[in-house]
């Protein structure tokens, strides 16, 4: 490697490192013209994985709080909180509608989900534990009608 890259390579990390925000405008600005040279590749990738992670987090995270709630619609007795609940699941429902993409769609494992919005209500409601499915008694699609 000769000393312009290593400086390059140096100024990446640095700036990487100590200002993510200039890094990432730097970075977008090098593929807009095409500048290979100038890209940031190994931190580039990271950050690109992580986005994905991250959104798919993002939907299974509304989808169990969806999930909880629509059970709570069903099962808790509680007319006061009715409305509530039915705006946070319109709240979740956007949520999953503004990020969901066919490929993040194959990568839910909405058995996974079920479980953990089940173990959170039931902290709330243990009284609901025989009466809650033992799996998901919907697919995907049903959960987000």
């Amino acid at each position: 490697m000769n000393q312009i890259s290593t400086k390059i390579d140096q100024n990446e990390s640095l700036t990487y490192e100590e200002d993510f925000y200039e890094w990432t405008i730097e970075q977008s600005q090098a593929l807009r013209d095409r500048q290979l040279k100038l890209l940031d590749w190994d931190n580039l990738i990271e950050e690109i994985e992580a986005l994905g992670r991250e959104q798919l987090h993002a939907v299974e995270s509304y989808l169990k709080q969806l999930i909880a709630h629509r059970f709570k619609l069903e099962y808790v007795n509680d007319e006061y909180c009715r409305r509530g609940w039915q705006k946070e699941i319109n709240t979740f429902k956007d949520g999953i509608d503004d990020r969901l993409t066919n490929s993040l769609r194959r990568k839910i494992n909405l058995e996974k989900v079920y479980q953990r919005a089940k173990r959170d209500l039931l902290i709330d409601y243990p009284e609901l534990k025989t009466k809650l499915p033992e799996t998901s008694p919907y697919s995907l699609d049903e959960w987000l009608q």
